[in-house]
């Protein structure tokens, strides 16, 4: 007789303090899988990033695609908006100067910890720890994404707390947000962009470092004498006074004896294959920093239309990185808000926010211009047609553009965030906004 399958609900509605997700697949044991020697990886990342002009020169790229002219921000709420300037353009955060070392950071290192220290008077300040001040991450028991403390150590007595550990309601508060990138699933720090090029870039500068020692010794050469000599002393007051009457400088003119032969000895170091064996390293490098071979000082022989096909990965490689550095502002900006709100109640701190960023690459705007033209000269007829309503034809319009319409800004910043359109910077505040508290 088949046994009766019978179906359970939970009769208690789960929070994050009964989810059991993490206590059933992830236990104390299993926290970031597979560990390795993160601190071996960051004391790498930093050393080649000082160090070797082709990791500092990925670590640049990444960040100037990322925030190009620079990240702005826009809330639909006008006093929020004016505390988050003050915020933003305090001399003591100076955001816009702290933005690309965070960037840096991230990118180099794999993880974003911005302290966060709250004043008597509300004002908030932030910094960037360094990732390797962070060796441990205490996380809820059942949970491995609800991180509550930040360790130097596993003896530190100290920790930072999570700003979800922080103690809300004291009116001096100092807590730490945390953004991995990319981390592993169960992993609760981020990896490094530097980390899969690292044994590739140090294979690159040994490659080079032999073949200018080896191109040092190939130009050294000796002269070889060759003539009859009665004796030893003989030959050797010769060879003095031969090599005295040696040209200095080049272009000079030696006689010879017809008893005696001159003649250069090289070493005979040849080295095969050897472009080829630099070009398969570059390229090694590139598919792990995911950009093209000619952002590597390596000109590629292809047509135009080629080279912009394989531009397109990396492009959305770096629209990718400028989602999280969008997201790491979004953050920031958000907590500061709640924590403000205990200062001013007339801050809404669920106000919705717009992260402003620039184009990735200038060539998309000649071709939404183009778009736009095509879908003007298509679509007006229908709108003259009354097939349409104006506010449907902006729409289209403003969707062929890859813009979002001022009135629709609230709506859009949920998806811009969220990895949805990106917003370029042309779109500017509304001073005319009323206050929505």
């Amino acid at each position: 007789m088949p046994k009766k399958i019978v179906q359970t609900t939970l009769a208690v509605k789960e929070t994050e303090n009964t989810i059991t997700l993490g206590s059933a697949a992830w236990d104390s044991n299993f926290r970031d899988r597979l560990s390795y020697d993160r601190k071996k990886i960051l004391e790498q990342a930093i050393n080649a990033w000082r160090s070797n002009p082709i990791a500092r020169r990925i670590i640049q790229l990444t960040t100037e695609f990322v925030i190009g002219d620079g990240l702005a921000f826009q809330t639909s709420n006008a006093r929020a908006q004016k505390f988050l300037t003050v915020f933003w353009n305090h001399p003591l955060n100076n955001l816009t100067e702290q933005l690309p070392e965070w960037a840096d950071e991230a990118w180099r290192t794999g993880d974003l910890f911005i302290l966060f220290s709250v004043d008597e008077g509300g004002m908030i300040y932030v910094r960037a720890l360094p990732s390797e001040t962070i060796t441990v991450i205490q996380t809820a028991e059942n949970d491995y994404r609800q991180e509550l403390l930040y360790k130097r150590d596993e003896m530190d007595e100290n920790p930072w707390t999570s700003f979800v550990g922080a103690d809300r309601d004291s009116p001096n508060k100092s807590f730490v947000l945390h953004f991995p990138l990319e981390p592993a699933v169960g992993a609760s720090f981020g990896e490094s962009d530097l980390a899969p090029v690292l044994y590739w870039i140090g294979l690159y500068r040994q490659w080079l470092e032999d073949r200018a020692r080896l191109n040092y010794f190939r130009q050294m050469f000796s002269f070889v004498l060759q003539r009859p000599f009665t004796s030893q002393a003989e030959k050797e007051k010769y060879m003095r006074d031969f090599a005295a009457k040696l040209p200095k400088k080049s272009g000079g003119v030696l006689g010879l004896d017809p008893n005696e032969s001159l003649t250069a000895l090289f070493p005979n170091l040849a080295a095969f294959e050897a472009g080829a064996d630099g070009l398969a390293l570059k390229r090694m490098i590139a598919i792990g920093a995911g950009i093209p071979l000619h952002y590597l000082a390596e000109p590629e022989e292809s047509t135009r239309t080629t080279a912009e096909a394989a531009g397109t990965p990396t492009f959305k490689h770096f629209k990718h990185r400028q989602n999280y550095l969008s997201n790491v502002l979004l953050g920031v900006l958000r907590t500061a808000l709640t924590i403000r709100h205990q200062y001013d109640s007339h801050i809404t701190p669920s106000a919705d926010i717009l992260i402003i960023v620039p184009d990735i690459t200038e060539r998309d705007n000649s071709i939404l211009a183009l778009a736009v033209q095509r879908f003007v000269t298509a679509f007006a007829p229908i709108y003259n047609s009354k097939l349409i309503d104006e506010k449907e034809f902006i729409r289209l319009t403003y969707r062929f553009l890859a813009e979002t319409p001022p009135e629709k800004i609230g709506e859009f910043a949920l998806i811009n965030i969220r990895g949805g359109q990106s917003k370029g910077p042309g779109i500017q505040p509304d001073d005319q906004q009323k206050d929505k508290e």
